[in-house]
């Protein structure tokens, strides 16, 4: 086989292996926001019946905005993903536009620094008093400032250039 037919094999399937990836976490998302769906219409019925009430109110919304943004998340990654190595997506917002994967590593990074934040929220808001939270606390704290040094150091790089 002459090596150019071997290469467009090998673009074919590394086109075919994304596409796959693609749909398999595009179908996590819908499943993902189906069940955020669903929850948050239970946990509506339980507060207009008064069957719940107080910090339980904001721990489920809580809850439910997180469920609801990791969908989000998943169907950017698809998205992003698919723009990478698939094709151009036309009429994409500018902060979902991939041109390369570092492009892709600062999305996730971004949205993961969110997530991270909304479930840290959840916890102080349900704590009890036990002092883990202090540990659980610093260690996330540690976790977002590395990761946004990395985004720092990543927007450096790419204004030098």
């Amino acid at each position: 086989m002459p090596p150019f037919k071997l290469a467009s094999l090998i673009g074919i399937l590394l086109k075919l292996i994304a596409f796959v990836a693609v749909v398999v976490i595009i179908l996590l998302a819908i499943g993902v926001e189906y069940f955020a769906i669903t929850q948050t219409i239970s946990d509506l019925a339980k507060i207009a019946g008064g069957d719940i009430g107080g910090d339980d109110i904001l721990k489920k919304v809580l809850k439910s905005l997180d469920t609801a943004l990791l969908g989000v998340i998943f169907f950017s990654i698809g998205a992003a993903l698919f723009e990478l190595f698939v094709q151009e997506i036309d009429n994409l917002p500018e902060w979902l536009i991939v041109r390369n994967l570092d492009d892709l590593k600062g999305m996730m990074v971004k949205m993961i620094i969110v997530v991270a934040a909304i479930s840290f929220t959840g916890k102080i808001i349900t704590w009890d008093g036990e002092p883990e939270i202090l540990q659980y606390g610093v260690g996330l704290a540690a976790v977002i400032f590395g990761l946004s040094y990395f985004l720092l150091v990543k927007e450096r790089s790419k204004e030098d250039k």
